[in-house]
């Protein structure tokens, strides 16, 4: 495959985002999840269950990759014969720069939130379980996107939350994305999310048949 300077991707379109379902929910149909764009490049949410984080901050989100690979090693030479990947995590670091329902959610687990006149008032209690959702996240760079989908979503760490005078305040948490049993080509797999995109630079090339 030759170099392509259009392959290099810049991810921070406007209509890039983050969206969660709510705790509880049951997950959506991922399949019914539709494209970025429609036909005519209109832009199209990931679905009625999913609600946006709002604005991130300007680092954008950085996903993470965390694996433990053990090695086995032969008597003969010390030689490595075997490995085995113990641990495959996947994250997504996020700083969420608006104070809204949506965050208070992710931040506050198991609160209870009443809201009377105009006033929310949100009582926080210690976690008590999970907090699972499912989770989209949408990656545009002009008319390429990719949708992310990740079908368990849960906090795994949280920042401290900095109220500094003069500068912005942002809420930073890590999501983890939960391995999730689905079916895949017919059989059931561990998935811990889904790519789908419309760069054509993903499409592998047919392997030409071997047999005359």
């Amino acid at each position: 495959m030759a170099k392509d300077t259009a392959n290099a991707r810049a991810w921070y379109g406007f209509d890039s985002g983050l969206w969660v379902t709510l705790p509880g929910e049951p997950m959506p149909d991922l399949d019914e999840i539709p494209n970025v764009y429609d036909e005519t490049g209109v832009f199209q949410p990931p679905g009625e269950a999913f609600y946006e984080v709002g604005w991130l901050s300007e680092d954008g989100p950085t996903q993470g990759r965390n694996r433990t690979v053990e090695r086995f090693r032969g008597w003969q030479g010390n030689s490595i014969v075997r490995t085995a990947v113990t641990e495959d995590d996947h994250t997504f670091q996020i700083q969420a720069l608006e104070d809204n329902w949506v965050v208070a959610s992710l931040r506050y687990p198991d609160s209870v939130v009443t809201t009377t006149a105009g006033i929310t008032k949100t009582v926080v209690q210690q976690q008590s379980g999970e907090d699972v959702r499912t989770g989209v996240l949408d990656l545009v760079d002009g008319g390429i996107w990719k949708r992310i989908l990740i079908p368990n979503l849960v906090v795994d760490e949280m920042g401290d939350t900095s109220h500094t005078a003069g500068e912005l305040t942002f809420y930073e948490m890590t999501l983890l994305a939960k391995v999730t049993s689905l079916s895949v080509d017919g059989v059931v797999r561990g998935v811990s999310l889904i790519e789908v995109t419309n760069n054509p630079a993903a499409i592998r090339p047919t392997v030409p048949d071997p047999t005359p």
